[in-house]
């Protein structure tokens, strides 16, 4: 019986030696390609492998066409290749990917095909109300959401996976609704590549309300942040990108943003504005006392541009830098509209208007970090729509803006290049408001 057990033990060792063996000789494959939103350049991709890789080697085997400027970071895997920070695309990038793992065992060459740019998605009207749609690579448009009444706000999630709704119903109360997407920016074959699709569509929250606030991050966490009909009735909840939720006990003063990197979000205070981490910490909020209200995130650099409001009625346009009390980059009499800033807090745009005999003149500005303003244009016979956005795509390099002029009872999108602050294009179809998608 002994003999036996000895003999059987001796096989099983022996086939689970033959069977590292087997896997040591196996070669290295590629499980999953991942988009990411990084500050330190225009787009990057993250690559998940089966073996440790030997960065060199796939760095020096692998090709872009066009052959876009890039590094490759990390040590096995994952590795992440990221597009320099100045390189602007016009078109979906070519991989073809090799290399070898850290046994030197060649990685299966392979092709794929990437297209980090953003959607133009709006809100537009169509028979029965309002709707979200995408513009395509070929400037035709999709539908992405259903016919609701009104469409009052917009917010993508930062991972490209889905898009929250604050919708009006037919009885004219509000309503959160959430389509999930199913992003296709990365695929084998560039016939494959293509707009997101519609995964799913569900209420954010099964109760309508008087009033909500939306916000997302880079990780495509979403914050909710709405108020009933009855009194006390305000929540805060927070929808991670998993899909777990929580309930957070807070009591703003105004709306909340969720800070692009995650882990916390600026919150209004009677005071000020007050950072306060997401996960209960012993740590003390930071407080920014003054009439200061967020403009943008500048990716997730963890700078910020913040609009001052000032007793004279001036308003002044701040950079915010970790660790560093807020700089100063413009003070003037003029309404500050909208702002907008590159990854790194290194371009700051801003929308500068003022009235005059009941009209309003309105004018695009690029500001440095060092507060000197480099160039100025005119958007006459443009304003920018009350409330729109300015929103920078860092692949493209171009600003995009909800334009409007007092003939037109609806409004248009107006493309920038974000350098000479030209416009490219104000498309002709008719719409609310336009925003970027994240190609996820």
């Amino acid at each position: 019986m002994t003999r036996r057990l000895l003999m059987l033990m001796g096989m099983a060792c022996t086939a689970v030696l033959a069977q590292q063996q087997l896997l040591l000789r196996q070669r290295p494959r590629l499980i999953n390609l991942v988009p990411q939103q990084v500050q330190s350049g225009s787009a990057a991709l993250d690559l998940q492998f089966s073996r440790p890789m030997d960065r060199l080697s796939v760095s020096e085997a692998t090709r872009l066409k066009p052959a876009i400027p890039h590094q490759w970071l990390g040590e096995a895997t994952p590795l992440r290749m990221v597009l320099d920070a100045d390189a602007v695309l016009e078109g979906p990038i070519e991989l073809f990917l090799a290399g070898e793992d850290q046994r030197e065992l060649p990685l299966a060459r392979q092709q794929w095909w990437w297209d980090p740019r953003p959607w133009l998605m709006a809100t537009k009207p169509v028979e029965g109300g309002e709707q979200l749609q995408l513009q395509t690579r070929s400037e035709g448009w999709i539908p992405i959401s259903r016919v609701w009444p009104a469409i009052l706000s917009v917010v993508p999630l930062g991972n490209g996976e889905g898009i929250a709704m604050v919708v009006q119903n037919q009885n004219g109360t509000e309503q959160v609704w959430w389509e999930q997407l199913r992003p296709r920016s990365i695929a084998s074959s560039q016939a494959t590549l293509g707009a997101p699709t519609r995964r799913n569509t569900e209420p954010l929250l099964k109760r309508e309300v008087l009033f909500a606030h939306l916000s997302s991050n880079l990780n495509g966490d979403l914050l909710v942040q709405s108020g009933g009909f009855r009194p006390g009735s305000h929540q805060v909840l927070l929808v991670q990108a998993d899909g777990q939720r929580r309930t957070l006990d807070l009591k703003p003063s105004g709306p909340m943003q969720l800070l692009p990197a995650g882990g916390g979000v600026v919150m209004p205070t009677s005071n000020g504005l007050t950072l306060r981490a997401l996960e209960t910490s012993e740590q003390q909020p930071q407080i920014l006392p003054g009439s200061r209200e967020l403009g943008a995130f500048c990716g997730a650099s963890g700078r910020a541009v913040l609009i001052r409001h000032w007793p004279d009625y001036r308003r002044s346009i701040e950079l915010v830098v970790p660790g560093q009390a807020p700089k100063q980059l413009h003070l003037g009499d003029q309404a500050v509209l909208g702002v907008a800033c590159d990854n790194r807090g290194e371009r700051i745009w801003a929308v500068l208007g003022r009235w005059e005999q009941h009209s309003g003149q309105h004018e695009l500005v690029l500001i440095s970090a060092e507060g000197e303003l480099t160039q100025r244009k005119a958007l006459a016979p443009w304003t920018l729509k009350a409330g729109g956005p300015v929103q920078w795509n860092p692949v493209t390099n171009q600003l995009l803006m909800t334009l409007t002029q007092p003939e037109q009872a609806d409004a248009r999108a107006g493309l920038f290049d974000a350098d000479s602050l030209q416009i490219i294009k104000v498309l002709s179809a008719p719409i609310g408001e336009a925003q970027w998608l994240p190609a996820g």
